[in-house]
């Protein structure tokens, strides 16, 4: 069996590769060995990129097996396999080997038509193909009544087991190796109408939200953007995918330059998770502007359901006049205490009852509604996502409930509610039961959380009284059943109490389960951050970033007994992206890096506190304070986290880790900090090595700088180990992005943009 490159082209039976062995030789850039397990030896090519053996070896390890702890077992086709080493070019794949399966011929090819299929929810002409099964051995198992299960074999193998890929396969290390989907995305200006005042708004392909991509399990994505702006760059990131070893496609200024005017970036990235994510650019505030836009990745579900929504809900808040004005007048105005106050809200880009006229957007007409169809009886699997700017929404369905079954990337076990507390960045994935006598339309509500919202109009505050008045109306979708003749506006009544905004996070349990180790493998009180905020403008970061910003910052009196210091607002060079800078951007105090060592076992304890900092007086912390008031959904990037612990108490060192859930809690990658002193506790695996933003995903709060930047070292050391996983290659290409950007610089006519006022995020 020479040569073979990708383990993942190898269907099922009987070879063994040790997998943790693989890995260390990968990581210590070591030759490869052979390895003799069983009946077969395993041998590769000694002249291989280590890296990309890696990710063909290791994504795709449990190739077939629901158990991924267990052995791997694979089988060799009859004729085996060829491989020319001239046809892989992990160049285009940065690093990744996803797309290899093309070039990894089998002399049966009769074993290799592959799977095809279309799934649930998408489009009539999307299909799901898994060209490596054999369709006479594999089928689809994903059907009304079998949601849990995605791909299976027919027949039990020789020893009387079957395999397959389901809800309980730990897509952590093992996903089926689907195709690579090809989509081009253009980013430009135009004017749009939403709520019915023009907003000169950016768009991906002329359309906000930006059109829906969709993948199966297991895909590579392969997505071009183009830079159309007349005045800015951008960068694109892919909110929730995990990106493992692909750090350099996860498109934020800490791993990127800027994407320059008239020219393109092919991001390429394979999706190992399912579920519903979301796109957005991550230059500045350009997301509030409107680029935005759902990203839907088919594979199993924890609950049965009939039949998709053909839309995914997106519920924002918005702005009428540009975002970037919108933070400057904060900033000049000295109220960057407070949040920009929003103009309205939005789902799937309408304004529902609080449109404000022009031919379609009345709140008389149908049309200024998102409309969502239902059939009596059936169960509808609804797909929402949180993609404003700094609202908590409580959305809600009259006279219906909701059985969740996903929260971000993460599937759960499914509980039911009547209400769903979405903060900034966060999903939710829900079967809804149709109504068995469907005579009506429903209204599908959203309402700014107590506490977690500021219009210009008023804030929402339930708890205000009886006769409280709120400032816009939360009427901005419909629930229709055709069985009407005619589409009228709903007059259901809602039933709905409580807006608080915090979810009772204890209700959300995953189905594959990870159990926490009760000692970090860091010192918990140089990763214990404060919410902080300055009193009086920064004197640090020129005259463009003279204002009081948001920041993380270490507890001083820490600071004073380690000597590590971090109290700087996060504030970036697009032109010095860290990925590119590993040491010299540790020169930077406001780079805000914090270390951590790659380790495939053990976690990492991270404390977001937003309490007053212990055994400290305001007056000993100069120009910063801790602010007492006030959520923050944090967003980690790279990585899911445990939620070990959430919390309105102050944070104490020595009991609140005793009250922490460590069987199995709540997984995301979207945690809100509660406000009024709280803390939450989070833990991840440090497996992932690259340089990962830890953000608040309130527009504002991150680009005042309230962020910081994980750098998952890897083994060999900070540049050896990261670049290693990446490769040459996709560093000369992020090298070659920052000379394009350089270039666009030159042309002189980007000084204000270049003059930035915000951290570049």
């Amino acid at each position: 069996m020479p040569g073979v490159n990708d383990l993942s082209d190898i269907p099922l039976t009987t070879t063994v590769v040790d997998r943790d062995q693989l890995q260390q030789a990968v990581h210590l850039q070591e030759p490869l060995p052979s390895f003799h397990h069983g009946v077969i030896i395993v041998d590769f090519d000694p002249n291989m990129r280590l890296q990309d053996v890696l990710l063909a070896a290791v994504i795709a390890r449990v190739y077939g097996n629901p158990d991924p702890l267990s052995e791997a077992k694979l089988e060799t086709p009859a004729g085996g396999f060829d491989w020319d080493p001239a046809e892989a070019d992990p160049v285009d794949h940065g690093g990744y080997t996803s797309s290899w399966h093309h070039k990894l011929h089998s002399r049966d090819e009769a074993s290799h038509r592959g799977l095809t299929f279309h799934p649930e929810g998408a489009p009539g002409n999307f299909r799901c193909h898994y060209p490596q099964l054999d369709p006479e051995i594999w089928e689809s198992c994903n059907r009304a009544n079998s949601r849990t299960c995605w791909l299976r074999m027919k027949r039990p193998d020789s020893e009387g087991r079957i395999y397959g890929y389901d809800i309980h396969t730990n897509y952590e290390v093992a996903a089926p190796t689907g195709v690579s989907r090809y989509y081009t995305i253009d980013v430009a200006t135009g004017v749009i109408y939403p709520d019915g005042f023009p907003k000169q708004a950016l768009l991906f392909n002329g359309t906000y939200p930006g059109p829906r991509l969709e993948a199966c399990w297991g895909d590579e994505l392969v997505i071009t953007v183009k830079n159309s702006l007349p005045n800015m760059g951008t960068q694109i990131h892919w909110h929730g995918i995990r990106q493992l070893f692909t750090n350099d496609m996860d498109g934020v200024a800490v791993t990127q330059c800027p994407i320059a005017r008239g020219h393109t970036f092919q991001y390429k990235f394979r999706v190992l998770q399912y579920g519903s994510a979301w796109y957005h650019s991550h230059y500045s505030l350009q997301y509030s502007d409107g680029l935005c836009g759902p990203l839907v990745i088919h594979g199993p579900a924890s609950a049965n359901y009939d039949v998709e929504a053909e839309q995914t809900l997106m519920v924002s808040d918005w702005v009428r006049d540009s975002a970037f004005s919108e933070f400057h007048q904060e900033k000049t105005n000295e109220i960057a205490k407070a949040n920009v106050k929003m103009d309205t809200f939005l789902l799937n880009g309408k304004a529902g009852m609080n449109a404000v006229g022009g031919p379609g957007n009345s709140p008389r007409d149908v049309e200024a509604y998102s409309v969502t169809r239902f059939t009596s009886g059936k169960k509808h699997r609804l797909r929402l996502i949180n993609s404003g700017s700094g609202a908590t929404f409580v959305v809600s369905i009259d006279d219906h409930q909701f059985t969740v079954i996903a929260n971000d990337l993460v599937p759960i076990r499914p509980y039911t509610t009547d209400r769903l507390v979405i903060a900034v960045g966060q999903r939710f994935d829900v079967i809804v039961d149709g109504q068995r006598e469907g005579t009506g339309n429903y209204w599908l509500r959203a309402q700014p959380a107590d506490g977690c919202n500021a219009f210009k109009k008023g804030v929402f505050n339930s708890t205000a009284g009886a006769n409280t008045t709120y400032p816009l109306d939360t009427r901005v979708g419909i629930i229709s059943y055709p069985s009407l003749r005619s589409l009228a506006l709903p007059a259901s009544l809602s039933t709905t109490t409580d807006f608080s905004c915090l979810d009772a996070q204890s209700s959300m349990v995953p189905v594959v389960p990870w159990t926490i180790a009760r000692e970090p493998l860091n010192p918990l009180s140089l990763s214990t951050f404060y919410n902080a905020r300055q009193t009086v403008p920064d004197q640090t970061l020129g005259q463009s970033g003279n204002y009081s910003h948001w920041l993380l910052r270490l507890d001083p009196n820490i600071e004073h007994q380690t000597g590590k210091s971090m109290h700087s607002p996060f504030w970036l060079d697009f032109s010095n992206p860290t990925l590119l800078n590993l040491t010299g951007a540790a020169a930077n105090p406001s780079y805000n890096i914090v270390y951590y060592p790659y380790r495939r076992e053990g976690f990492i304890y991270m404390i977001i506190d937003s309490s007053l900092l212990p055994g400290t007086h305001p007056s000993q912390l100069g120009s910063q304070i801790v602010p007492n008031r006030g959520a923050h959904p944090m967003h980690w990037h790279g990585t899911d986290v445990v939620i070990l612990g959430q919390s309105n108490e102050r944070f104490d060192p020595v009991t609140s880790p005793g009250t922490w859930n460590y069987e199995n809690p709540p997984r995301r990658d979207t945690v809100v900090v509660p406000g009024g002193g709280g803390y939450v506790a989070v833990a991840f695996r440090p497996d992932n090595p690259g340089v990962w933003l830890v953000h608040c995903h309130i527009s504002w709060h991150a680009s005042s700088g309230l962020a910081l930047q994980m750098v998952i070292q890897g083994e060999g050391g900070v540049d050896g180990g990261i670049y290693g996983v990446l490769g040459r290659r996709a560093v000369d290409r992020l090298v070659g992005g920052c000379e394009e950007w350089e270039g666009d610089l030159g042309r002189g006519d980007l000084e204000e943009m270049v003059e930035k006022d915000d951290s570049g995020i």
